[in-house]
């Protein structure tokens, strides 16, 4: 850390203590008056909402390095792995056992906020010396989660779609990096190899099938609205249909017939192995590519065009930072994650981790140039020209929909048992219901 940031936490340190955040002996000074020393650290809870090994290590350093910045702040770290952390929120939300701060995914935000379970930062915000880091379209994202408009956490890193291909096989081939998505279902029919072991895609066939293609469908129509004017869904827009029905068909002929059940592990290990050409994933798995493949043998598809011939990034949303509002020590809490969430911090974790900051500070770290794929989102993020179709993760209901109702439908797409139509009317339909009731509700705060 600069002597800037060393002074700054060793300041917060000081008002920390001066207002009781941490136990204390008093003793007698020489003039009489009564002092505190032997100070006794704050422990606070932070839960991590996605463990894993590289996760986990990044998040160790890190506290190592606050705590040895922070003395009077001790803090408990919890992994949670991605597939149980919802519900583990969710139960602590309804029994009052919630953290002091921990990750939460941003389309999980609305239905926190809506539970009184997170605390609004505007106040510590206004006095965190880099909020002029914060990177405008993220903040106002995440400040769209909230009905009151109140900002509810801290973005950490920003997960963004990609589409990784091997450039030794596209090279064996002779294909250009494509630039469309039509482009990516030609070369996944060139690269299919089977009696070599080799498939030109593999797809998310299980957990999480629909999210990812949402933002497939949406980087391939161009369309960046996800209700029109009247409020109802644009998922079932015929250029979805097409490209669902497009999709579908390469299932089974250009990838495993195992995809149907594939979560994110089999998919990457899938494409890490060689035995899958490309895969549609996000950011998140570059450092895991890069360790297995090596720099320089893998790349990224981060703008493909659209059929309008327009490129957008499609966001779901930022892995983000927040206070929880049981906190007793709600100051110390924001301290350690307005720490994750600075130029430092989340440098460190974006790099180790292989994703996007979203600091502006850390944009421009020299790390960012060295790898393809994330420099490029550096650079589209920093632009304001940048078109982003952000999904509607701000509506309660959205994220149960993917997790509980979208997955088998997409499935039985796959396996020819359900028309594209049918499929993306009935998504369509329920997404302009859940809208609906969100307006309302939004009505009734007024």
């Amino acid at each position: 850390m600069n002597k800037k940031i060393w002074s700054i936490l060793a300041a917060g340190a000081v008002m920390a203590t001066m207002l009781g955040g941490c136990a204390a002996t008093e003793q007698k000074s020489e003039n009489g008056e009564e002092t505190k020393n032997n100070e006794e650290p704050v422990t606070i809870t932070f839960w991590s909402q996605s463990a894993d090994e590289a996760g986990n290590e990044a998040y160790n350093y890190l506290i190592d390095q606050f705590e040895a910045e922070n003395p009077d702040v001790k803090v408990n770290f919890v992994p949670i792995p991605g597939d149980q952390s919802k519900a583990k929120y969710d139960v602590a939300i309804q029994s009052g056992t919630t953290p002091d701060c921990g990750g939460v995914t941003q389309y999980w935000m609305t239905d926190f906020i809506v539970q009184d379970a997170l605390m609004p930062l505007d106040n510590y915000i206004s006095k965190w010396d880099e909020k002029d880091g914060i990177i405008d379209m993220v903040n106002e994202s995440i400040k769209g989660m909230a009905p009151d408009g109140e900002v509810y956490a801290l973005g950490q890193v920003i997960t963004l779609p990609v589409t990784w291909y091997n450039t030794g096989i596209y090279g064996q081939h002779n294909i250009a990096a494509p630039e469309n998505w039509d482009d990516v279902l030609k070369a996944v029919e060139l690269t299919t190899d089977k009696d070599n072991g080799v498939y030109g895609f593999s797809l998310r066939g299980g957990a999480g099938n629909s999210q990812q293609f949402e933002q497939m469908m949406y980087q391939y129509s161009g369309i960046t609205e996800m209700f029109d004017e009247n409020g109802n869904s644009t998922v079932n827009d015929p250029l979805h249909v097409e490209f669902l029905e497009k999709f579908a068909s390469i299932y089974n002929v250009y990838t495993p017939e195992s995809d149907i059940t594939n979560g994110y592990t089999e998919m990457v290990s899938a494409f890490d192995s060689g035995s899958a050409a490309a895969i549609f994933h996000n950011l998140g798995s570059y450092g895991q590519h890069r360790d297995t493949l090596g720099v320089g043998n893998f790349a990224g598809l981060t703008a493909l065009k659209s059929v309008k011939g327009n490129s957008i990034l499609v966001s779901n949303g930022a892995n983000c930072l927040a206070v929880f509002n049981n906190s007793e020590h709600p100051e110390e809490a924001f301290r350690f994650i307005s720490f994750l969430a600075g130029h430092e911090g989340s440098s460190y974790f974006s790099e180790y981790i292989g994703q996007i900051p979203c600091s502006s500070y850390a944009l421009q770290d020299d790390w960012i140039n060295e790898a393809q794929p994330v420099q490029e989102m550096a650079d589209a993020l920093l632009n304001d020209e940048t078109e982003m179709a952000t999904l509607p993760i701000n509506v309660v209901g959205y994220y149960d929909l993917h997790n509980n109702v979208l997955t088998e439908g997409f499935q039985e797409v796959l396996l020819g048992q359900l028309s594209a139509q049918d499929y993306l009317d009935n998504w369509a339909s329920e997404m302009t219901r859940l809208n609906q009731e969100y307006n309302e509700y939004l009505e009734s705060l007024k």
